[in-house]
């Protein structure tokens, strides 16, 4: 009798010290954390004036990870991708699109976070940047930037959602990406502003904002464009803008740099 009581005794000392082991060993596991989505920045904005005479507040900004379904809309749309680059039926396809599209606002978010950020002009040549373009608050479009290898040249394009288009906001983003590509320094504004809920930096409330540019660019000297020819709507948008036409791209000098 004393040896089962015994044998009991230590079958509870043992539970106890497996127990004890137990929750003391929970204290050295690290706590996994979420890595936190990287901020928005505002490059431009301007208080667009439509061609029905409407007004539309257009901001070019920073991607982030929720452009994604928005960013897919309009890759996914065989009108938009028509004079484009991308296969429409990549990004139509349900699992694949999803990925694509959420990598590619991951990417370029952390991009955006980096070039404007910490203000490196280094990392942004050589890769395409893409700046997402909100009308009132919707992402309706973006535009692509390339700068060359040695900071001096841009390459440029734009992307609408075509419900949107004809309303002059192509001519608008590009316009705005132009005078941040040409600023060496912001044109409104002291600095980069974070972008919040309402759509205006984190330094200045809405009404302080003025239309501009609020980053400083990279001060390149000048910009091209490459264009499908059979795209009469933006060849003429860029000519409007003071492109000239070349057996190469379209480009655009900045004058002051000449």
């Amino acid at each position: 009798m004393n040896d089962r009581q015994d044998s009991r005794g230590a079958n509870s000392a043992k539970r106890q010290t497996i127990l004890l082991f137990l929750v003391n060993i929970s204290r050295f596991v690290p706590t996994m954390s979420v890595p936190r989505p990287a901020p928005v920045f505002v490059v431009a904005r301007t208080v667009h004036t439509t061609t029905d005479g409407t007004t539309a507040m257009l901001v070019l900004r920073t991607f982030s990870r929720a452009d994604a379904h928005s960013f897919r809309a309009y890759r996914s749309d065989p009108e938009t991708a028509r004079f484009q680059s991308w296969e429409p039926t990549t990004y139509a396809d349900e699992e694949r699109g999803a990925r694509l599209s959420a990598q590619f606002c991951s990417q370029q978010s952390a991009l955006g976070a980096v070039v404007f950020g910490e203000t490196d002009f280094v990392a942004l040549r050589g890769r395409w940047l893409q700046l997402a373009l909100d009308s009132d608050g919707t992402h309706v479009g973006d535009v692509g930037i390339l700068v060359s290898p040695d900071g001096r040249q841009a390459t440029i394009g734009v992307t609408l959602l075509r419900s949107v288009t004809g309303r002059g906001f192509g001519r608008a983003a590009v316009r705005m990406a132009l005078d941040w590509l040409f600023a060496a320094v912001p044109v409104a504004g002291a600095g980069v502003g974070e972008l919040q809920s309402d759509g205006t930096r984190s330094e200045v409330s809405a009404e302080e904002v003025a239309d501009g540019v609020f980053a400083m660019g990279p001060a390149v000297h000048r910009a091209s464009v490459l264009v499908d020819s059979r795209h009469e709507r933006s060849v003429h948008l860029f000519e409007g803008l003071g492109f000239r036409k070349c057996v190469s791209p379209i480009s655009a000098v900045n004058p002051s740099r000449c």
